[in-house]
């Protein structure tokens, strides 16, 4: 393989990509964006170097130059932050995050033979995290019952605790968890069971 080669296989980097490998660990990006300090790795412990070395092939499949720029450009948008050398994600940042999570949050078809009645009483004060709730139990394509009713066959407590920590309404939601429910032939005909 000749360099014009090497060159072609990078790819330009997406904030949600180069943000989640933030999350997981910035020393990295502190390297990409002062390259006099790449020695670093030298001074990590075995278990360490092994870490380094597959976070390095993470992010060496970016366009360097392109990369540098996107940073620069977060800490710009204080998305992240640089002090004393080392990156970091700002509150900002992690909102950003958050909300990708949100776009990528799928529910795993496992039951255990209860349904999950997901009941919320959101306040208007808090109009937005309502909606956001209801558009996410709707992508999780949970069934609406009622409004501000919604069912599904499938185990879904983590998720569900996720979006109340997520949009701060733990209070305002409950799951009831149940073995039988009234025409429940159609709601399995709906849910493919």
């Amino acid at each position: 393989m000749n360099k014009g080669d090497n060159k072609r296989e990078r790819i330009d980097p997406k904030v949600k990509d180069v943000l989640k490998l933030l999350a997981v660990g910035t020393v990295m990006a502190t390297v990409l964006l002062f390259p006099g300090i790449a020695g670093v790795s030298y001074f990590l412990k075995k278990e360490e170097q092994e870490k380094w070395k597959n976070d390095k092939k993470e992010w060496e499949k970016y366009n360097l130059g392109r990369l540098r720029q996107l940073l620069k450009r977060l800490q710009q948008q204080k998305v992240i932050e640089i002090k004393n050398g080392i990156v970091n994600i700002t509150e900002k940042g992690s909102k950003r995050l958050l909300k990708y999570d949100l776009d990528e949050i799928k529910l795993k078809e496992k039951r255990d033979g209860k349904w999950r009645l997901i009941i919320y009483d959101i306040s208007n004060l808090r109009k937005p995290q309502r909606e956001m709730f209801r558009q996410t139990l709707k992508k999780l394509k949970l069934l609406k019952l009622q409004e501000s009713v919604y069912i599904t066959p499938f185990i879904c407590d983590e998720e569900i605790e996720y979006l109340r920590n997520m949009f701060g309404i733990d209070k305002e939601v409950m799951i009831l968890k149940i073995f039988k429910i009234e025409n429940e032939e159609a709601y399995k005909k709906y849910f493919g069971l």
